[in-house]
């Protein structure tokens, strides 16, 4: 296995923030999925934000699944199959909760996913100190803004507009956008939790908003896009999307975009561990989706 982009620099409070945050994922994603060994080597090391984790079916490569990327460029360079799936876990995690999230992914189609680190960049520092998810929810109206600008001003309906730039310190964003640029690689899919779906909205407002690319952009217009714990906006022409919001989750509804499509799951809460009541059944949702 490969270990790339070690957070050599994280201060002291980062550092106690990562814990509490791998410590929160063992209750918001199946971490029971993951083996010791693989438990292990993720709590032991921390990546930077935007940073990849290639993480193989259960049990697919013995005790220990999961490799680790530091960039874009290093995943590329590797031999193989380039992956065709990929997933975003929510504000904050660790790689404990990445890796968790992508393997349920990566169990439900029997093939590796990238787990994208959201990890904890400075957008995600400020967050923690405005309340967490919550500063979340005025992103996504942002969003919205955006859309109703670009929709009075574009010529034509539908086309794209002119694009916004990525959040300094969304390297996640910038990394599935890189994925997204790729003219090699199909991408089938990519799923996103929490945070984790606006980061995905991120990267397609960027993708649809740039003309000189419109390959790119009409191949990710194929691909299923799934959110679970928060309801986002995607740009026009990308409507092969499915977004699951618990019926209790007032956590994720404070963060989502009142009006846009979704399934309400009955009984749900925010987290997506299914040892625990009130959960989410993300391996479920995949199941159904086509």
């Amino acid at each position: 296995m490969l270990y790339f982009g070690l957070d050599s620099t994280a201060s002291a409070t980062t550092r106690a923030v990562r814990a509490r945050n791998a410590a929160l994922d063992r209750m918001f994603y199946d971490v029971g999925n993951l083996t010791p060994e693989e438990y292990a080597m993720l709590i032991a090391e921390t990546t930077l934000e935007g940073s990849i984790l290639i993480v193989w079916p259960s049990g697919a490569k013995g005790d220990n699944g999961i490799g680790k990327f530091g960039t874009y460029r290093a995943l590329r360079a590797q031999p193989g199959k380039l992956l065709r799936r990929f997933a975003i876990a929510g504000v904050g995690s660790s790689d404990v909760g990445a890796a968790a999230f992508a393997r349920t992914v990566a169990d439900r189609y029997d093939e590796p996913v990238g787990a994208i680190i959201a990890g904890y960049g400075v957008a995600d520092l400020i967050a923690e100190a405005l309340g967490g998810w919550f500063v979340l929810g005025a992103a996504n109206r942002l969003m919205r803004a955006y859309h109703v600008a670009v929709d009075r001003t574009s010529p034509g309906a539908g086309g794209p507009g002119p694009g916004i730039g990525i959040w300094p310190g969304a390297g996640d964003s910038e990394t599935l956008l890189r994925l997204l640029l790729d003219d090699d690689r199909r991408i089938l899919s990519v799923a996103g939790h929490s945070k984790g779906s606006l980061s995905i909205a991120y990267a397609l407002e960027k993708l649809a908003g740039d003309a000189t690319n419109w390959k790119a952009r009409d191949r990710a217009m194929e691909m299923r896009i799934t959110t679970a714990g928060a309801v986002v906006e995607f740009p026009n022409g990308f409507e092969n999307v499915g977004q699951y919001l618990g019926s209790v989750d007032w956590f994720g509804r404070m963060n989502s975009r009142p009006g846009v499509d979704h399934e309400t799951v009955p009984g749900a809460w925010h987290h997506l561990n299914t040892a625990y009541p009130m959960h989410m059944d993300f391996a479920d949702i995949l199941s159904r989706e086509p």
